[in-house]
């Protein structure tokens, strides 16, 4: 990377957003192709783990056992975004300069989505949901204490709804 990859700069209307008035903030500027070449491949790998994982899960006679919906999901995944990595490496021409901003807030969110399912396996949804939520609000630029209050009480109040009255399926 060359010395215009990463840019330090103030935007005060951002930080003020963020709470950080006048704090100056890293961008991280990277090429085009890169970026979807690497979310091409992220995906795709995605897609084939679900299609694995479905594969292990239990099936008896029903035309549709647990692990058909992860499997067509899964394999329709895979298979788009290894034909867009087809075309994205054959593709001519540039593409415009992708650019990140709080590059530093944006890996921690992507590491919370990653502990988020193993967490809940080992200490339930709504222990970890309590917790996670309004942190990982914060860090996506929530500094409204009210809108972190409001945000978890959503998500809380969905699961309930949703799986275990709705679906009737308790969560763990």
């Amino acid at each position: 990377m060359g010395n215009q990859d990463v840019t330090l700069t103030k935007h005060s209307k951002e930080n003020h957003r963020t709470g950080d008035p006048g704090r100056a903030e890293a961008r991280l500027r990277l090429p085009g192709r890169a970026v979807d070449i690497g979310v091409c491949l992220a995906l795709a790998a995605m897609g084939i783990w679900f299609v694995a994982e479905a594969l292990d899960m239990p099936s008896g006679r029903e035309a549709f056992a647990p692990g058909t919906f992860p499997i067509i999901a899964g394999g329709a995944l895979a298979l788009l975004s290894l034909l867009q990595l087809g075309l994205s490496v054959a593709g001519r021409g540039t593409l415009p300069m992708v650019e990140v901003q709080r590059p530093l807030w944006l890996v921690i969110g992507m590491a919370m989505m990653l502990v988020f399912p193993p967490a809940v396996e080992r200490l339930g949804y709504y222990q970890v949901a309590v917790v996670w939520v309004p942190v990982f609000g914060w860090i996506a630029g929530i500094r409204s204490p009210l809108g972190l209050i409001a945000a978890t009480l959503i998500v809380l109040g969905l699961g309930k709804f949703v799986f275990e009255m709705l679906l009737g399926t308790p969560l763990p």
